[in-house]
């Protein structure tokens, strides 16, 4: 095995690492806090307190954009080995195949929206009992106002990075990267008089010596 492919070899299994890592930690930040997020709703329907579901909202939220990071990072290293190791004739084909395999009819793996519409539900449903908890406690309906506006904005949100993140294509983010970089490092032409381009500088510090001999 050359170098070269040593290091291939270890790039991978580093970012394949990098990858699990990435998913477990988004897997345990929205898990840790749709837990306190519900336990946080309990509490609140249990004190009859609109206030108390606030940080249902924003526990609720610190899940959804924890978990959405970790994937776009999955996302990201997955495009990236698809790109520069899975192109190979003899190079992996795990998230090659994985992508036709989402394709197969009658398969329906876990989808990103289930998270993200189990989220939405416990934001709607702590604003729901804002709004009924509001008239026996709290006078006037602004914690319940706030709340409602901070659930729409992320109910909005959630579903666009959500749909952005299906429709992304971060493979083909790599390529554009990689053409770039070959396209820039090109050597350029320079022109000389008469129109023809000059020579490698060894080539025409080589070729000094030799007029000079000549000449002498």
């Amino acid at each position: 095995m050359t170098p070269l492919q040593e290091n291939e070899r270890l790039e991978y299994e580093a970012l394949m690492a990098r990858g699990r890592d990435a998913e477990l930690s988004s897997h345990i930040s929205w898990v840790l806090c749709g837990v306190a997020s519900t336990v946080l709703l309990a509490w609140g329907v249990a004190g009859r307190s609109a206030t108390m579901m606030l940080p249902v909202i924003l526990a609720a939220g610190y899940g959804y954009y924890s978990m959405l990071r970790g994937r776009q990072q999955v996302r990201l290293i997955a495009g990236y080995i698809e790109e520069f190791f899975e192109s190979h004739e003899n190079g992996a084909r795990w998230f090659t195949w994985l992508g036709h395999l989402r394709l197969v009819p009658g398969l329906s793996p876990s989808s990103d929206w289930l998270m993200t519409c189990l989220s939405i539900s416990l934001v709607a449903l702590a604003t729901l009992f804002a709004w009924v908890f509001a008239g026996a406690h709290e006078n006037g309906g602004l914690v319940p106002g706030l709340m409602t506006g901070l659930s729409v904005a992320f109910a909005f949100h959630a579903i666009s990075e959500t749909a952005r993140l299906h429709r992304t294509n971060f493979a083909a983010f790599w390529r554009q990267v990689n053409t770039a970089h070959q396209e820039s490092s090109r050597p350029a032409l320079r022109a000389v008089a008469g129109g023809r381009p000059t020579s490698d500088w060894r080539s025409s510090s080589g070729s000094t010596p030799q007029s000079g001999l000549g000449a002498s």
